[in-house]
């Protein structure tokens, strides 16, 4: 799979998942699986984007240092912001994916979390006796 179909397997996911109730501990189990799912793609998508963002980040750095090499004296900075003008555009756009997928990897572990105790104490409160 590529990264495009992860997100459109993420977004089917969190649909399902939003389509329960989460009053009962049932529907939470099942909330729990599709979330879990979701965030292991979530976590390859993650990945990938930190990785996208490594390599422009150092394309945009090489193209800086060969431009500052080829410029005359006293034309060196001009000449490197100039080559590398479009690539730091390109740079923020990758940097921007990478934190959005980076913080919907922590939402998602905070909410699978959530949930998981939210099943423990009904659970226990209903005399379920959930152990572990």
């Amino acid at each position: 799979m590529d990264v495009d179909e992860y997100i459109r397997q993420i977004k089917k996911m969190r649909y399902q998942a939003d389509q329960f109730d989460d009053d009962s501990p049932g529907a939470m189990v099942e909330i729990i699986r599709l979330l879990t799912d979701a965030h292991m793609l979530m976590g390859r998508v993650s990945a990938q984007k930190d990785g996208d963002y490594a390599k422009i980040h150092a394309l945009r750095q090489n193209t800086h240092a060969k431009a500052r090499a080829e410029a005359k004296r006293g034309e060196k900075e001009l000449a490197a912001d100039l080559a590398t003008a479009e690539l730091r555009q390109i740079e923020a756009e990758a940097y921007e994916q990478k934190m959005f997928w980076r913080n919907e990897l922590d939402s998602v572990k905070e909410k699978i979390y959530e949930l998981r105790l939210r099943v423990r104490i009904e659970m226990h409160i209903t005399g379920g006796g959930v152990h572990g």
